[in-house]
């Protein structure tokens, strides 16, 4: 693996010995003639033509990825370079002519500007993740510092410097670290020549970059998200259910669209493990369809100690578990509502809700709430719908496409692009009143 100074490819060690002249290479590029979000789609454009995706898909599989996630994945990636698909990514998300000056009154014009320079701090959850967080950081035109995720197996590298290839012009705007995030020192110095910082990760890496960032960084925080499924009664749900296991497998549950817990609509614990079984029986369905990667040690531990806890307090009618021999799984019931996180890699839990319990369950954790998979009959959509809205929930899916997007979506409830932009205005003349 390589980085990347300046469009191009250095050592791990060249970048770090070149710390000392980055913020002068900085300032003149920041007055170089502005990058256009046109040049940025032209060049992602033709990276998605020449993309070999047997080849990736092959790539992924050498880092233990399951060969149909692969290709899915791959697939996902290649048609999100699209040019149709970036440029109504702008326009949705930026409006027209975004960065031309537009008339707002006498003698006052307005624009988007980039923000400068961006410091992205990857996550590793999702591979090529953070390359795609860099051309979004060239879409709005700004000087882009990706500091690597681990085990990403230099996908975004690849990437982001075949990119600067295809279109010279964007080598000026892409650098790439592959450092871990324990080397503090290196990475405030890169956020010192920064103007903002966008952080893909956990609670822990957003705080730890808010402790090296002085007070007047805006960091634009991705962080970690909750998101589930809500079931209530009705004749025919096992289309639903099936889509959530779907959602469950396709994802691993590793994306925050993904459901970690679903709630179902009763008091009866009867009712509750009747459905917890149909659940099961989808979810093992579809793992034979979608088989699971190896685990790594680590979360197998996690898991087999959550289960074995789910077991003891089965005793108590407190909790169920419900797995197969092969531990591909897990159901776990809690008679007890509570919106929580799961060990993920295809385990759920089940929880029994009452509608008017529904709005603080879900308020107690406001910030964090992302997508619902609804399956409710369409009487109920409406009422159901302003519960979740008001708790805070950004997205309401079908069940089935918990983890799909669209082209100009918002993220977390906000445009991306938009948070890379500022917005400038110039006076000629004494404005009317």
């Amino acid at each position: 693996m390589y980085s990347i100074y300046r469009g191009q490819p250095i050592s791990k060690q060249g970048f770090i010995d070149k710390l000392p002249e980055l913020p002068a290479r900085i300032e003149e590029d920041l007055l170089l003639e502005p990058l256009t979000p046109s040049v940025v789609t032209e060049a992602a454009h033709v990276l998605s033509k020449e993309i070999d995706q047997q080849k990736m898909v092959e790539q992924l599989a050498a880092l233990g990825v399951p060969r149909w996630a692969a290709g899915e994945y791959v697939r996902a990636a290649v048609e999100s370079l699209a040019r149709k698909v970036l440029q109504k990514k702008v326009l949705a998300e930026l409006g027209e002519d975004s960065f031309v000056w537009k008339r707002v009154d006498e003698g006052i014009q307005e624009r988007d500007c980039p923000l400068g320079v961006i410091m992205h701090i990857g996550a590793g959850n999702a591979l090529g993740l953070s390359a795609f967080s860099v051309i979004e950081g060239l879409l709005t035109g700004n000087i882009n510092i990706l500091k690597l995720p681990e085990n990403e197996g230099g996908l975004s590298s690849k990437l982001l410097m075949r990119l600067a290839e295809i279109e010279p012009r964007l080598k000026p705007y892409i650098y790439v670290l592959d450092i871990s995030s324990k080397e503090k020192e290196i990475i405030s110095r890169l956020i010192e020549v920064a103007n903002a910082a966008a952080v893909w990760g956990s609670d822990e890496a957003i705080r730890a970059v808010r402790q090296l960032a002085p007070p007047s960084l805006p960091v634009i925080e991705w962080g970690h998200r909750l998101s589930f499924a809500y079931f209530t009664p009705k004749e025919d749900d096992e289309k639903d259910l099936e889509g959530l296991a779907r959602d469950v497998c396709l994802t691993e549950q590793l994306y925050c669209s993904s459901p970690q817990c679903v709630f179902y609509e009763t008091d009866s614990s009867g009712e509750l493990n009747d459905f917890a079984d149909r659940l099961a029986k989808h979810i093992e369905y579809m793992s034979s369809l979608y088989p699971s990667a190896a685990r790594p040690i680590d979360i197998q531990a996690q898991i087999t100690w959550l289960h074995q806890l789910v077991k003891t307090e089965e005793i108590l009618n407190e909790k169920r578990l419900i797995t197969d021999t092969k531990k591909q799984y897990g159901i776990m019931i809690d008679y007890n509502a509570q919106l929580k996180a799961s060990p993920l890699f295809r385990n759920i839990w089940v929880m029994p809700v009452k509608r008017e319990k529904l709005l603080s369950i879900l308020r107690a954790h406001r910030g964090y709430l992302q997508t619902v998979g609804l399956s409710c009959n369409s009487r109920e959509f409406d009422e159901l719908s302003a519960i979740f809205y008001a708790a805070g929930v950004n997205r309401i899916t079908a069940c089935g496409y918990m983890s799909k997007n669209y082209s100009g979506e918002p993220h977390d409830g906000v445009y991306a692009l938009s948070r890379y932009v500022r917005r400038i205005n110039k006076v000629t003349c004494s404005p009317s009143l």
